[in-house]
């Protein structure tokens, strides 16, 4: 640096170093292009953090699949003998019985290490496009929003096609109404973005 400055007096190098950080502080607060709002920042934020919290938790699900494969030989006792309970139980009639021996053996059957891992596959390509939409909307590029409704679809039907009945539709319907509540608020930001 003093290499540079040879032959300045201190005072000038000083009013130059001061009024150069002053020229890249003005430019950096003057913006050639549209802002992006407060409420779109946001959002973005909690989709950053809920697609890569996501991503991060499909991965783990699919390595630790047949450890859950295990658990759910456990579960699956509980759920006989809570089935041994209900056909006891006088007050319920017989097609409350039935309607819950359905969902239980539904539950069962729906929670294999196969599927664990087909739903970790789902989840994360799901992820990544929610997670490519928001970087786009945060750029406010427009073709982002369709990108989050693209992975929210893949979501919603993935998870319905992997575990099928009862628990597919559960499964489907409370990440469908998370992303149906997404779309709308980045819906609302639409105009903001080219």
């Amino acid at each position: 640096m003093h290499r540079i400055y040879r032959g300045l007096s201190l005072n000038r190098f000083l009013y130059l170093w001061k009024n150069q950080f002053k020229q890249i502080s003005m430019e950096e607060t003057i913006s050639t292009g549209p802002t992006r709002p407060q409420f779109l920042t946001i959002l973005c934020i909690l989709t950053f953090i809920g697609s890569g919290w996501g991503i991060v938790d499909a991965i783990t699900d699919y390595f630790g699949a047949e450890m859950a494969g295990d658990a759910v030989e456990m579960v699956e006792e509980e759920m006989d003998e809570a089935m041994d309970e209900i056909e006891e139980n006088e007050d319920m009639s017989d097609s409350q019985k039935e309607f819950l021996e359905n969902i239980f053996g539904d539950i069962t059957e729906a929670i294999t290490p196969e599927n664990i891992r087909k739903s970790s596959l789902v989840n994360i390509i799901s992820c990544l496009l929610t997670l490519f939409g928001a970087i786009l909307m945060w750029q406010l590029k427009r073709v982002g929003y369709f990108a989050y409704i693209a992975g929210i679809l893949v979501m919603v039907i993935g998870m319905a096609v992997v575990f099928e009945g009862v628990v597919g539709l559960a499964v489907a319907g409370m990440t469908g109404f998370i992303g149906v509540v997404f779309i709308v608020l980045y819906g609302v930001n639409l105009k903001h973005m080219k």
